[in-house]
């Protein structure tokens, strides 16, 4: 937890009608003078809710760089799920629809795994609502020449989904830390207390399906469109992510014109509380370049 931190609560909350689906969205005002104009629009990884943005980062967000926004993605937190198979360009076209909602037409877009991925999709096809884009552990797709993630996770995950699903609180529980820890580095001890008290938070909220997964998969690769992205652009990936392991985050900066790179040592494909200072100045830098 930052020294600056101090419990925070949105603005504005609540579910938002975006296409047929309600969207669950929290918009945290900032009162800081000459900050951005532009909001930062955070952007989850599949499965998860957006509670997960830790409010530490929030809050310093808010008091640094300027308001925020973020919500739940349909499939996910308190946004009603889909019947019918989506796409990340339907993901992206949500964050736009969010966005806008809010009365604002851009953003500072910060997007974690497959966060990141509709992040490249807005700045590729949504340019315009892009004022300046974050990449966290993420990557631009499928590609033969980049490491797959690490086969000790490929065989956990794999038992897990041919196994049965939790069925009851403990389980569930459980179930989600185990995960975490899995994806945890080494720069930063595992708090496994905390992960309980939050994964106990998410119960509510639970979903055993989700169509995150399949439009991850079924999305074609971006690495030959990325070329093309305009946007200002800051590549922050941890040295020991084992979901996609630290290349993805090279070639990510090597493609993008001018995209910044910031490689944190031992860090795995996780966003702990501890990293709130480090990644808020990291934004707030890249939207200062742009102001």
């Amino acid at each position: 937890m930052t020294d600056s931190f101090r419990p925070i609560r949105p603005d504005v909350a609540g579910l938002r009608p975006v296409g047929r689906l309600l969207l669950h969205a929290e918009w945290y005002e900032s009162e800081r003078e000459g900050g951005a104009a532009d909001p930062v629009l955070l952007l989850s990884e599949a499965e998860a809710p957006s509670t997960r943005w830790p409010d530490p980062l929030i809050a310093r967000l808010v008091e640094t760089v300027g308001p925020v926004l973020r919500f739940d993605t349909r499939d996910s937190g308190r946004s009603e799920s889909d019947d019918q198979p989506f796409t990340l360009d339907d993901l992206a076209a949500d964050a736009v629809e969010v966005l806008r909602g809010f009365g604002a037409d851009r953003a500072h877009v910060v997007g974690r795994s497959m966060g990141g991925m509709v992040a490249q999709l807005l700045a590729l096809d949504h340019p315009d609502a892009v004022r300046s884009m974050t990449l966290l552990s993420t990557t631009g797709g499928e590609d033969d020449a980049l490491p797959e993630p690490a086969e000790w996770l490929v065989e956990k995950m794999a038992a897990r989904h041919l196994g049965s699903p939790p069925v009851d609180a403990d389980e569930r529980i459980q179930w989600t830390v185990e995960q975490w820890e899995w994806f945890a580095g080494t720069r930063i001890p595992f708090d496994h207390r905390a992960a309980t008290i939050r994964a106990t938070e998410e119960l509510a909220w639970w979903r055993a399906t989700s169509g995150h997964g399949h439009a991850v998969v079924e999305a074609e690769p971006r690495w030959s469109r990325l070329a093309s992205v305009r946007v200002p652009t800051l590549v922050v990936h941890g040295t020991a992510d084992p979901v996609h392991p630290p290349d993805h985050g090279l070639r990510l900066a090597s493609v993008i014109p001018g995209a910044g790179l910031e490689l944190i040592e031992g860090l795995g494909h996780e966003l702990p509380d501890a990293l709130s200072d480090q990644l808020a100045d990291l934004i707030g830098r890249l939207a200062a370049e742009v102001a």
